[in-house]
């Protein structure tokens, strides 16, 4: 939001001594909020920028580090200095704040390569350290008191926290000076002020110099948000008003709150006014009375400030009944039932906890809302009578499922066939269905089933399932933690569906295949390569198939272990584990580069394995022309998996995928380094094998393929004579292989082989270091376990309620460990990397700088086939740095403040670290 200054002749005065006077009365001093957001600017601009865009003023400015004249002399009469807050339009950021939108709140701001100026006077009640937090789009200089304090001129996009500038300030008061530079695109920037340990600045105030009373009082009422609770327990709504400032709160301003409801028991409250003190503005939560539900709409009327705010409690007295027969359904249900089926209480819990959010926060999609309240009481009903609630459903419904991963319920669609019948002993074909990028599962079921309706948001579609045509077939579709790409947790969870519904329903596992177009089509592609042997065929629609071919990756410099990870997520280089999976993929001659998909079929071709592939002239969306009328669907329901192929190739880097049909892979030469195999049974009493890249090897004795009796295997030149009955494990010594399993103890292998973000594979338990730098520790245990687009309930404690549960060192779980004086980390025993206060240790070299922190993953000493993974900064701004850290990762890496361009990346670049690497195949540093 702008306002326009009132201030006749606004003067900006480049460095205001320490302990200077108070500002004039009437000016804005806005008390700054728990997080430190400045969320009120003077702001000036645009204008044409010059080249260095940040270090050459543009036309019309003297000297930029000083703008000590009026605004009038300054900007020739054709610009006002304004008073700028955060958008209304905006998604808040995790403290609730807006960033300030200068694209919006700027005349002419729309075209590229401008810069705009932002200024305000910050008041630290005693003197010490300070860190100024900055998200901006693009460029930014920042001068206090008229020194620069930083430059970086970057096209980047606006993230909480992209800069931390460290400021050693005297008692009193500090001008800030931001010139900003826009490239394209949108236009903003976000401040903060803590103290050294992101606690806030207390006693912190900043002032607007110029401004007036007026403004004052109109930044009270636009800068409160309010927001209603709509808790809805026990058959009646249990609704609280909260009033915050996210962005600060002007100062000597009466932040008075009424609030007052109509309906059949109307009531008035008189709220009192919002505290503006030390720490900082807090929020006033005003409870109110429980109110029963009603025939009609209620309203409840908010005045904050003179700000008159209205909120609707909307009546849905099906969605009532349903929440409150189902609390009350799940409450007396034994889990231990023996008619309920595994998976079915998850289900109906999840769905009660999904409809009562969506009551409180006001829902008004009514049709929606009472078809799930509906099925809701259907299911409740089902566990009155002591009846599994989904067995004899068939067609589509919406069901969860907790995993094991973060111990959080998994939503997932489900498609049972009209004809189903356990008694009909018979076994069907199941269909795995992924979605794509921001969609969900029953938008994709109904797309999958040709009734797509791209004039719909994937949202809605979501909520509004249509009759499905009869398909005599299985459909799951999981939601897979929403954008993982189905990597990690995100393929974990679909394999994890796939186990439960093959041991719930009889599912002929020789018919099972996958599909899904874009980030669908990567998984469709990417989970069958991995798990090979266990998909009948696949069918991914307009994927990506390899990093390599992308521009922003083909012009960047790239670590060994860099390149190594891209090839490990680009599906092109696992194609090798295809050769018994059919493909059909569909990619439009409009969605370019083509060749996103064309790699992958010349890669198939080229190998000479079963590719099906079409190119209709369409763009992204060749899903509805290849689902359309079931067509994609019968071409999967025609495919069928030989489930003892007598040929079999097996190409990983990984450990974690180690099988394919009787090949299993014991140990690589070298985790991230591709391992082949290509086994033949010659005949029932002999086996042929080359390899490269693989150390050891197990062959299981298929009996449908070779005799219980003695059995050779030539591998690589060797012949080897296997009893009868003997296991066929065999293993390299120097260059030959031998008979026997290879010992792995203390190795990588398995499921703990790195590189850092492998982890996240695993249960995983976050603890950070409740030390004087709690704050930083807890953010960044946050931002790794809650990552934007990926919804996951992990625990995340600090080390103290860790040690008051009684968790144990060897836990079940993988632990992520955050801070340097964890007491957890400390009670591991000995790793090879340590950080301490100034400095961090890799064996033994000793590093020391400026925002200094480490990362790594390794086994835990106390419970070794588990990982523990650490992060810790040397001071609080090298904690804060590890929000900069790129996609792809090794083993370990040590960074400084030189890895803050990296944030965001997928690779570092040309970004230095002051050490990374990968650890030998027994955990060594190299």
């Amino acid at each position: 939001m702008r306002l326009a200054v009132r201030a006749a002749a606004l003067v900006f005065v480049a460095a205001v001594p320490a302990g200077a006077s108070p500002s004039p009365a009437g000016e804005v001093e806005l008390a700054l909020p728990a997080s430190g957001v400045a969320g009120a600017w003077l702001v000036a601009g645009p204008f044409r920028a010059a080249k260095p865009a940040l270090d050459v003023p543009p036309a019309g400015i003297a000297d930029d580090r000083a703008l000590v004249a009026t605004k009038d002399a300054l900007l020739g009469g054709t610009r006002r200095w304004s008073v700028v807050t955060g958008g209304a339009k905006q998604d808040p950021g995790h403290d609730g704040s807006r960033w300030i939108d200068l694209k919006s709140s700027l005349e002419d701001a729309s075209g590229t390569e401008l810069v705009a100026y932002a200024s305000a006077r910050f008041h630290v009640e005693r003197a010490g350290r300070y860190l100024l937090l900055l998200g901006v789009d693009d460029g930014i200089r920042v001068s206090v008191d008229g020194k620069v304090v930083l430059s970086r001129d970057a096209s980047r996009p606006l993230r909480d926290d992209d800069d931390v500038v460290s400021l050693d300030l005297a008692a009193g008061d500090h001008d800030v000076l931001l010139k900003l530079h826009q490239r394209d695109g949108a236009w903003g920037f976000r401040a903060k002020l803590v103290d050294e340990t992101l606690a806030p600045a207390r006693g912190s105030w900043v002032t607007l110099p110029g401004t007036s009373a007026d403004d004052a009082r109109a930044l009270a009422a636009s800068m409160s948000w309010l927001v209603v609770e709509r808790t809805f327990t026990g058959g009646r709504y249990e609704p609280a008003v909260v009033v915050r400032y996210p962005e600060g709160a002007p100062r000597g301003v009466p932040l008075k709150v009424a609030i007052k409801a109509d309906g059949p028991t109307p009531f008035t409250i008189d709220a009192g006014e919002v505290a503006v003190g030390p720490p900082g503005v807090r929020d006033l939560r005003v409870t109110l009375p429980p109110l029963a539900p009603a025939a009609s709409a209620r309203t409840i009327e908010s005045t904050v400030a003179g700000r008159v705010v209205s909120s609707t409690l909307l009546a849905r007295p099906e969605t009532e009944r349903a929440l409150l027969r189902a609390e009350r359904a799940l409450a007396r249900t034994d889990a231990a039932a023996p008619w309920l089926h595994p998976g079915s209480l998850d289900s109906v819990t999840y769905l009660a906890r999904r409809l009562g959010k969506l009551v409180a926060r006001g829902d008004g999609d009514g049709e929606a809302q009472l078809e799930e309240a509906k099925d809701l009481d259907q299911l409740a009903a089902s566990l009155e009578a002591g009846r599994d609630p989904y067995e004899g459903r068939t067609g589509p419904s919406r069901r969860a499922l907790v995993t094991p991963f973060d111990g959080a319920a998994s939503d997932f669609g489900i498609y049972v066939p009209p004809g189903f019948r356990r008694d009909a002993g018979k076994k069907w074909p199941l269909v795995v269905a992924l979605h794509g990028l921001n969609s969900y599962p029953m938008s994709l079921m109904r797309a999958l089933f040709g009734l797509d309706d791209d004039k719909r948001e994937a949202a809605w579609k979501d909520r509004h399932p249509v009759p499905l045509p009869p398909v005599d077939a299985f459909v799951l579709s999981p939601n897979a933690h929403g954008n993982t790409m189905y990597r990690e947790i995100g393929e974990d969870d679909v394999m994890f569906l796939l186990r439960w519904l093959t041991a719930l329903y009889p599912i002929d596992e020789d018919r099972i295949t996958i599909t899904g177009p874009s980030m669908g089509g990567i998984g469709a592609a990417s989970i069958p390569f991995h798990y090979p042997g266990v998909f009948a065929a696949a069918e991914p629609l307009c994927g990506y198939h390899s990093y390599l071919i992308r521009p922003e990756i083909v012009s960047r410099s790239r670590r060994p272990w860099e390149q190594a990870l891209l090839e490990e997520r680009s599906n092109v280089f696992w194609a090798e584990n295809g050769e018994h999976l059919p493909l059909y993929i569909a990619h439009g001659t409009r969605d370019l580069p083509e060749a996103n998909s064309g790699v992958l079929i010349e890669r198939y071709e080229k190998l000479g394995f079963s590719v099906k592939h079409e190119h209709p002239d369409v763009g992204h969306n060749v899903w509805g022309p290849t689902w359309g009328e079931l067509k994609g669907m019968r071409w999967l329901l025609e495919k069928k998996r030989d489930p003892h192929p007598a040929h079999v190739r097996l190409r990983t880097l990984r450990s974690r995928y180690d099988t394919s049909a009787w090949v299993k892979i014991d140990a690589l030469a070298r985790e991230l380094a591709w391992g082949d195999v290509d086994a033949r049974v010659a005949s029932r009493t002999r086996v042929t094998v080359t390899s490269s890249g693989v150390t050891g090897l197990t062959l299981a004795r298929d009996a449908k393929l070779v005799d219980p009796g003695p059995v050779t295997v030539t591998i690589d030149g060797t012949m080897l004579r296997f009893d009868d009955g003997e296991p066929l494990a065999l293993h390299r010594e120097e260059r030959t292989w031998v008979k026997g399993s290879l010992a792995r103890d203390g190795k990588k292998g398995g499921h703990v082989t790195g590189p850092f973000r492998d982890v996240f594979h695993e249960p995983l338990l976050f603890v950070y270091a409740a030390d004087d730098e709690a704050i930083a520790n807890e953010k960044i245990a946050r931002s790794f376990a809650e990552r934007p687009g990926i919804p996951t309930g992990y625990t995340v404690l600090s080390d103290a309620e860790f040690l008051a549960r009684g968790e144990p060192l060897a836990n079940e779980r993988a632990l992520f460990l955050v801070g340097r004086n964890n007491r957890v980390l400390a009670s591991l025993g000995a790793l090879p990397i340590r950080v301490e206060s100034g400095a961090v240790t890799v064996g033994t070299q000793r590093f020391t700088g400026r925002a200094l922190g480490a990362a790594f993953v390794y086994p835990n000493p106390q419970r070794p086939d588990r990982y523990v993974a650490v992060v810790a900064g040397a001071d609080v701004t090298g904690t804060l740095r590890a929000l900069s850290l790129p996609d792809l990762l090794p083993d370990w890496v040590v960074w400084d403040e030189a890895i803050a361009p990296a944030r965001g990346q997928l690779l570092l670049g040309g970004v230095p670290t002051r050490s990374a690497g990968l650890f030998g195949n027994d955990w060594s540093l190299p």
